[in-house]
């Protein structure tokens, strides 16, 4: 059976889906809704030092700095569903910044934004193995909580290679996008393959209905993280989604923690 209630971690996931990152996930206002929704975990924008302003972003680095987030988390932690914050910066240091401080406010997971082309212009993490290792090292030896790494869809090296710095350097978690190109594997089936059950994958994308989320849980991935669903339906859709993989896989649903 599928599980809907995945263990990520060391985590305990109330239900295997979520939001991404910059869906809906800006404000406090956005983020408590998320929060009493029937999502899995409540996941942030990604967090920057400072207000972080890029002019016609969609989704992208926007937003209002972790002083913000720091008042909002725990608030967030009181619907008991994990919190996963997403960092970012322009520097190592700052992502060292944003996620200690974020840790301290109660964050259970830190997801390192290593998708947005603001951190591939200035920090460059996968400019050869050598330097995805010198920035993958400093955040394990530098933050607390468990790290999750989330990748572009595009990488400049071999899947197997990343997968190795990750796993050389205690990464339990990476965040890989569901959808191939040119009948080719996903990247998230793809990193499955090569991590070979040392790392917990976390899908995004992809998904806008229980029967597409099923066939990507059921291939190994542990959650997924969903995007354009939850712009277009706000966050009613992890009722429907929820109920939709309790009808396919034969699980009452309204036994599930919310």
């Amino acid at each position: 059976m599928t599980p809907m209630t995945p263990i990520i971690a060391d985590i305990r996931f109330p239900f295997s889906l979520m939001n991404a990152a910059g869906a809906l996930s800006t404000t406090r206002a956005e983020l408590l809704a998320q929060a009493r929704s029937e999502s899995g975990a409540v996941v942030t924008k990604s967090i920057t030092p400072t207000s972080f302003l890029d002019p016609g972003a969609q989704c992208g680095l926007e937003n209002p700095g972790t002083d913000y987030y720091v008042e909002v988390i725990p608030e967030l932690r009181q619907w008991g569903k994990p919190v996963i914050a997403s960092v970012a910066g322009l520097t190592i240091e700052e992502f060292v910044q944003v996620a200690q401080t974020l840790t301290q406010a109660g964050t259970d997971l830190i997801e390192i934004n290593l998708n947005d082309p603001h951190v591939h212009t200035h920090v460059h993490p996968f400019q050869s193995v050598e330097r995805l290792d010198e920035v993958v090292s400093a955040f394990r030896r530098q933050i607390a909580a468990p790290l999750a790494i989330k990748l572009p869809a595009t990488v400049p090296l071999t899947l197997s290679d990343v997968v190795h710095t990750l796993v050389r350097n205690d990464i339990p978690v990476v965040m890989c996008h569901n959808t191939g190109t040119n009948g080719d594997p996903s990247q998230a089936q793809a990193v499955l393959e090569a991590a070979a059950g040392k790392l917990d994958v976390i899908g995004v994308g992809g998904v806008s209905t229980g029967a597409q989320a099923l066939a990507i849980l059921q291939r190994g991935v542990k959650a997924i993280q969903i995007g354009s669903a939850v712009v277009k339906e706000g966050v009613g859709v992890f009722a429907r989604l929820k109920h939709e993989l309790g009808e396919l896989i034969g699980t009452d649903t309204t036994k599930l923690a919310s």
